[in-house]
């Protein structure tokens, strides 16, 4: 008679193979391909022209590479990509920087109440009512409208899911078009046979727009790829045409592999098309790392195992085979030691299609440690693959083994702090799988990623907001806080401030607003002064609050900078010890108020005043905006309440536009 485990464990197989049809009703996704809702929620107008990146594997890489690329090069732009590990406001970024709270619920709203309005009354040609946006139509649209907004250049955009019918297909203008490495994923959505996935694949080309195609597809890939470009009249380009491009490349510093190479060759080709005269210094491009959160990414886990691990966690979000085959290649060439183990955490989705043997098969060797764990799918998310499924197949490669299979709760913190006490301090521990797991190791307390975007500055449109809620009402500690981040970004735009324009700049000879002033010298050394001193007094904050949490025993209590002297007076340490301690905690206490009295110096130095009074707190719409209120002066906008005037950053030179601790900028 069979155990209860292992009716258990042909449960989760059956489970994980019902076909798509028969799991309507428990289904979270939200997924609707076709462009008739989405068509009906963007603007008419498209200020920015498109760079379009599509593909199964290597597409989120590719449009990171390229955000680079123009950043490096001064070129105004935004990017969406999806899914976003950290919410969906940050699946867009505008010149490298996420977008701030207030503008993309804006714009958000603004968005639904478009699609409610054009949607009235109508009907798909089925008689069937064509309901609410999904999840990431709406998430494309906003983004289209915050590129607008901001008066981005070019918008590097992701493709979804597919390409004929994903929503951002739905962009009226392209300036390039790419198309990366396709495999077989989604077969549910897109068809059973890579032809039939490469052919809704090709959808994004648009005639006359060239489109740059990874040379590395398979030959019926190829076939079909190019047999649609030639039939729309969009000129196409293979990588293998542009392989000399990568020569400038320290191959002794940077070692690429293969599909590296061709995902930079994507990229690089897609950027001379745009911009035939510009250079990029490729060595310098890479010397950033520009890879997208989740894709060979360093974490810290010391705050979540207790300082048992120092060494940083290798993260990549393979999840399909073409991504397992290309991770696998990377940890082989670049990271296996003779036969020491690899420790591997593993989540993926569930899927009827997908080949869970083949995956853990192609990373995993009969040495190696390894743990299958379960993410928590949000609304919209498809389920994770069960953890016994995944042990089950590990279990025919390394055994059965306590030592090497892990069989404790299958969440992904219990699970890496297992692997960080197998692997010690020096082996290497690899995360991979869905990106869904990703972005819940991500948000896990005592995880830390050193890849973090800023956030744009409140613009003029946050301003008038706040000004006219904080006469209305007390404001709540977030809210305060944003007020004063966009008094100080108003303030500090050199269009405004004569503080921050050169005088050897000829005053009646300034440029228009649009167009960032000369900044003096001077100031441009008080900026990276306040900006230094800052850094410093977080730095030492840091320390102190470190020296707490030995103290009290790994829970902070820090309601005063002093609490830490006192915590450590109170503490039973021997005498010499507790008064190194004690002797410690107030120099750093002593050093962080220096730094901070000289950035607040700094900050008075730019500004020109220290304490903000009721008429410079409170201005009118007329000194904000530098016009009456009014019916706007731009034919494609409709000024109405402020929460309608997303456009607050877009005047403001770009410089101008950075968060607001950070006066260097």
């Amino acid at each position: 008679m069979p155990s209860a485990r292992d009716l258990k464990r042909a449960l989760d197989r059956v489970r994980t193979a019902i076909p798509a049809q028969r799991k309507l009703e428990g289904d979270r996704r939200n997924i609707r391909l076709g462009l008739e809702r989405i068509t009906r929620a963007i603007q008419k107008e498209q200020s920015w022209t498109g760079v379009h990146v599509g593909g199964t594997n290597g597409k989120g890489s590719i449009c990171t590479l390229l955000s680079y690329m123009f950043k490096l090069s001064g070129v105004s732009h935004g990017v969406f990509t999806s899914p976003s590990l950290f919410g969906s406001r940050n699946g867009v970024a505008i010149n490298g920087m996420y977008p701030n709270q207030r503008l993309y619920e804006s714009e958000m709203r603004n968005v639904q109440a478009r699609f409610r309005k054009a949607a009235s009354g109508w009907t798909f040609q089925t008689g069937e009512d064509p309901g609410e946006l999904t999840p990431f139509e709406l998430d494309t649209a906003v983004a289209f409208r915050i590129f607008n907004a901001l008066h981005v250049k070019y918008g590097i955009v992701e493709v979804g899911m597919g390409g004929t019918s994903d929503a951002t297909n739905a962009m009226h203008e392209k300036g390039v078009t790419v198309i990366s490495k396709i495999g077989l994923d989604h077969q549910e959505y897109l068809g059973n046979t890579i032809e039939e996935i490469a052919s809704v694949k090709a959808g994004i080309m648009r005639p006359f727009v060239p489109c740059i195609i990874d040379h590395t597809n398979s030959v019926e890939v190829l076939r079909v790829l190019t047999d649609h470009a030639r039939s729309i009249g969009a000129p196409y380009y293979l990588t293998d045409d542009a392989a000399e491009l990568l020569s400038p490349i320290d191959t002794d510093k940077f070692q690429l592999e293969d599909y590296e190479k061709q995902n930079l060759l994507c990229a690089l080709l897609a950027f001379k098309k745009l911009f035939p005269n510009m250079e990029i210094d490729l060595n310098k491009l890479l010397s950033k790392r520009p890879y997208p959160p989740g894709r060979k990414d360093l974490i810290s886990v010391r705050d979540l195992t207790n300082g048992l691990r120092e060494q940083p966690v290798f993260v990549d979000g393979a999840h399909n085979m073409l991504g397992v085959q290309a991770l696998s290649t990377y940890v082989d060439n670049q990271m296996r030691r003779g036969d020491e183990p690899v420790t591997w955490i593993m989540g993926l989705s569930a899927s009827k299609t997908k080949p869970f043997a083949s995956l853990i098969e192609t990373l995993v060797r009969p040495q190696d440690r390894f743990a299958f764990v379960e993410y928590q799918p949000l609304p919209n998310e498809p389920a994770a693959a069960p953890a016994p499924l995944g042990r089950e197949i590990a279990e025919a490669i390394v055994g059965s083994s306590s030592q090497q299979l892990y069989d404790g709760d299958p969440s992904v913190d219990a699970a890496l702090q297992w692997a960080c006490r197998q692997a010690g301090e020096d082996g290497h521990i690899i995360v991979t799988g869905s990106l869904y797991l990703i972005r819940e190791l991500y948000n896990t307390e005592g995880v830390h990623t050193r890849r973090r975007f800023k956030t744009m500055r409140p613009g003029r449109s946050q301003l008038w907001y706040y000004t006219q809620l904080a006469q209305t009402r007390e404001l709540t500690p977030d809210e305060a806080r944003e007020f004063k981040q966009a008094r100080r970004h108003w303030r500090l735009n050199p269009i405004r401030s004569d503080a921050l324009v050169s005088d050897d700049a000829d005053r009646e000879q300034q440029p228009p607003p649009r167009t960032s002033p000369v900044v003096s010298p001077e100031t441009r050394a008080v900026q990276r002064c306040a900006a230094y001193h800052q850094k410093q007094a977080a730095r030492y904050a840091q320390a102190i609050e470190c020296i707490e949490l030995d103290t009290e025993n790994g829970v902070p209590d820090r309601k005063k900078s002093k609490a830490a002297a006192a915590a450590v007076e109170a503490t039973p340490l021997p005498g010499p010890e507790r008064v190194d301690i004690l002797s410690t905690v107030k120099e750093l206490i002593r050093r962080q108020g220096e730094h901070i009295a000289a950035y607040q110096g700094a900050m008075h130095e730019l500004r020109g005043y220290k304490v903000a009074i009721p008429e410079m707190k409170f201005m009118s719409y007329a000194k904000i905006y530098g016009r009456p209120p009014g019916p706007s002066r731009r034919k494609s906008k409709v000024a109405s309440a402020p929460e309608a005037e997303p456009q607050s950053e877009t005047r403001l030179p770009e410089e101008a536009n950075q968060r607001d601790n950070d006066p260097k900028q």
